[in-house]
């Protein structure tokens, strides 16, 4: 019985690969296939692996193994069932790929954490203070060709509305963060009343934004270090925010969202030195006291980075606000400290979003901006041409043009149809929340598949792994009607082809292009947590709740499915959330 089991899991496993891969069931590489996936559940089934497995293993893989089955399916059942229309047949297939799919991921999961929990990665490292300082200079070096090839910096349609707004020429507005508008307004000003060139006052900052993400590494290598992170782990941190090309690219480029990952990497890192301090979180009863030093290196970064973050996405301040209740649970033995530093950044927040944005009438993201996927979804179905009953038509109707829908909907962005329902019947939106909400349910209920079809197209670059988009590939400034032209103080056609290249290598290293996968990355911090907790450290896996949540408020109210840059936060505190499980509080 116990072979036979083996048997058949390892045949449901190569049933579910073959069906992902395409793969006839004549070719002879099935049988190779099978005989390693034959092997690899011999040994994951030996007792040298099952003797070390932990009680909460099983239901940390049950747990994981489920998630990863439902994004795999949801992203390849077209794939799966092929040219098959039978609904039985259809259903059969599904649910022996989906065993298949589950009983592989379930095993690697707890070889994961079996593996992954015996890991050393602490310990003997280098603890000099100007390493940090060294991190941002090579940062700044290694990013410079950026910048001078996109000088002043890359801006796009965000960008260049965010200008608009700085010169008068457009209304403000909190569609694009404001803050980060007066920011890059700052330092327009400042060039312009020095130079009188907007394109100096542009580069002066992207300069500072390159600073502050330089700085940004240098804190988290400094974080590292107080971690006793060893000495490959640094080089490899170092090297991973020095030579990434994406990291070049966005450094220089005029995007709310690149300051928005600095400081939700800054917010990690402090919280991370906030488990380093000791017991609070741990079981025994001192609680170690705030040197002076710490107010400025922990305090206050912890404070800036938590109200920027909130201030600079809307979904910042969703994840920040869902997981504070966590945190100061979490952290309750230094209560004193951390339940004021936490009612000091949501107050400040909420003094700029409401009495100050009031005052100087700063209108937020119209209601429809957050109905990116629902109006997506509806937008599907009448593509389709699945029938509506005359009361649905009669108010989708309301909102927009039926007509012009099927000419106007792209699978992956809800712009055209948001800017569709801007037209006609914004207000009518906005006065009926209510029976929008009823028809988006009355129509679902009748029209499943195409409801879940416009969910996986508008969303599945957030949660599936194998899903291709272009990264950093936007060069100089788009066009406008405001005089800003790209002009780059090194170019070529050589230097083009470099970065072309550079940004395709993804594409074709195994293994690199995988840190290039917003799917892949979120199924990496949801390993690292569960790592963190099979260890008995929830504190740990509290570092990685907030890019969690990030990730889906995304899944939530995305409206565009790749677009790499909403989740950069999550890449650039990559080497923190790696190490997390791996740190232990202490006392000092």
């Amino acid at each position: 019985m116990y072979h036979l089991k083996i048997f058949m899991e390892s045949f449901l496993s190569l049933f579910a690969i073959m069906r992902l891969a395409g793969m006839s069931t004549k070719s002879p590489v099935s049988i190779i296939a099978f005989l390693i996936i034959l092997y690899i559940f011999v040994q994951l089934h030996s007792d040298k692996v099952e003797s070390h497995v932990a009680p909460g293993d099983m239901t940390l893989a049950t747990i994981l193994s489920a998630l990863f089955t439902v994004f795999t399916l949801s992203a390849r059942y077209p794939a799966i069932l092929g040219s098959m229309t039978s609904i039985l047949f259809c259903a059969g297939i599904l649910l022996l790929t989906g065993l298949g799919l589950f009983i592989s991921y379930y095993y690697l999961v707890i070889w994961f954490l079996q593996r992954a929990s015996l890991l050393n990665i602490t310990g003997n490292g280098y603890s000099y203070a100007w390493i940090p300082w060294l991190t941002a200079f090579i940062c700044l070096i290694c990013w410079l060709p950026y910048y001078l090839y996109e000088y002043p910096g890359v801006m796009t349609p965000d960008s260049i509305n965010q200008y608009a707004q700085i010169i008068g020429a457009y209304d403000l507005s909190n569609h694009h963060s404001v803050i980060h508008t007066a920011l890059i307004g700052m330092f327009y000003n400042i060039g312009i009343s020095v130079t009188g060139n907007a394109h100096t006052g542009l580069a002066l900052y992207t300069a500072a934004q390159m600073f502050f993400m330089a700085l940004i590494a240098g804190y988290v290598v400094r974080t590292l270090q107080k971690a006793d992170a060893a000495t490959p782990v640094l080089i490899i941190t170092i090297c991973f925010y020095a030579l990434l090309p994406y990291n070049g690219a966005y450094a220089v480029t005029i995007w709310k969202d690149i300051p928005f990952a600095g400081c939700m990497t800054l917010f990690a890192a402090a919280l991370m030195r906030f488990l380093l301090r000791g017991s609070f979180a741990s079981s025994t009863d001192s609680v170690p006291k705030l040197k002076v030093s710490e107010y400025f290196t922990l305090i206050l970064p912890y404070v800036l980075s938590g109200v920027l973050l909130c201030l600079f996405r809307t979904n910042g301040w969703y994840a920040f606000a869902v997981s504070v209740p966590f945190i100061v649970m979490t952290y309750r033995k230094w209560f004193k400290v951390m339940l004021p530093v936490h009612i000091a950044i949501i107050l400040l927040v909420l003094f700029v979003k409401y009495p100050v944005m009031h005052v100087y009438e700063i209108p937020q993201a119209d209601y429809v901006e957050s109905l990116s996927v629902p109006v997506q979804q509806i937008a599907r179905v009448i593509v389709n041409g699945d029938p509506l009953s005359e009361k649905e038509t009669a108010f989708v109707g309301q909102i927009m043009d039926l007509e012009q829908v099927s000419g106007a909907y792209q699978p992956n962005v809800s712009d055209n149809i948001k800017n569709l329902i801007r037209k006609t019947g914004k207000e009518y939106l906005e006065s009926h929340k209510k029976e929008f909400l009823k028809m988006w349910l009355s129509i679902g209920i009748r029209h499943p598949k195409a409801y879940l079809d416009a969910y996986i197209a508008q969303t599945n670059g957030y949660w599936y792994p194998d899903v291709s988009y272009e990264v950093g590939l936007a060069d100089g400034i788009y066009p406008n009607e405001f005089g800003l032209v790209w002009q780059p103080l090194i170019r070529g056609n050589a230097i083009a082809k470099i970065k072309e290249i550079i940004f395709k290598l993804p594409e074709m290293i195994p293994l690199y292009g995988l840190l290039w996968s917003m799917g892949f990355i979120l199924w990496l911090i949801l390993l690292i947590a569960a790592l963190s907790l099979r260890m008995g450290r929830p504190a740990n896996a509290l570092i990685c709740l907030p890019f969690i949540l990030l990730i889906a408020t995304l899944c939530i109210a995305t409206p565009v499915a790749t677009e790499f840059r909403y989740a950069y936060a999550a890449f650039y505190a990559l080497p923190l959330l790696t190490l997390s499980p791996f740190v232990h509080g202490r006392q000092v």
